[in-house]
């Protein structure tokens, strides 16, 4: 198991930009029509930013990956991360609604970025081996992540049984976590699974759906 606090994800405010156009919010109406405010509004909110997060490698036939996995036995690396309380301070009072739309789309970014970092980190461990890893699973998160419908309905949904034992099993209190009532505290976390696949494989998977 691992533990990191306070690591650095960069911010992409230009993927904040395209999403929120994407969902044509009025941002000539609160003032950041153009890039550069935007991104300036961006980066005000990610100093706010604290992540930290935990992970684990869990091997094929561990009970809980394969309550994540299905029939597709691989090996899992678990994590839970957070962005931190002052980030969820930030973001409780806004002065809108197009303010609130807005910050769960920067939420949403820095949340998918985040378990990014993560990845490259915990694939250290996987790539020695001829392993690398595929989409990450999010069994739990605030924000849930824009995903594509089959990746985000390519597992089944969880009870919140297994969601807290596996925040017992990461000492996800040891980054100030915690799961109760259908919620993380802080607000902003997340709970993922990152799946180990073998790169003949995957290449053979992705040749097979072009």
């Amino acid at each position: 198991m691992r533990k990191i606090k306070k690591f650095k994800i960069p911010v992409y405010s230009y993927e904040v930009l395209r999403k929120a156009r994407k969902h044509k919010l009025d941002l000539a109406g609160i003032g950041l029509a153009d890039e550069k405010s935007l991104r300036e509004h961006a980066a005000n909110l990610a100093a706010a930013l604290e992540p930290a997060v935990v992970f684990e490698y869990l091997p094929a036939g561990d009970e809980v990956a394969l309550k994540i996995n299905g029939d597709s036995k691989q090996p899992l690396t678990v994590g839970i991360l957070t962005l931190g309380k002052s980030f969820e301070t930030k973001l409780a009072s806004p002065a809108d609604d197009t303010h609130k739309r807005l910050e769960r789309i920067a939420a949403q970014v820095f949340m998918q970025t985040a378990v990014g970092v993560t990845a490259d980190l915990a694939l250290r461990e996987a790539e020695p081996e001829g392993f690398e890893f595929g989409s990450a699973i999010y069994i739990a998160s605030c924000p849930e992540p824009e995903l594509p419908p089959q990746e985000a309905t390519a597992v089944p949904l969880f009870e919140n049984e297994l969601i807290k034992s596996l925040c017992d099993r990461l000492e996800a209190s040891k980054i100030g976590v915690s799961f109760d009532t259908g919620a993380f505290s802080p607000k902003y976390s997340a709970l993922f699974a990152l799946p180990w696949l073998s790169k003949k494989k995957k290449k053979a998977a992705a040749a097979a759906a072009k």
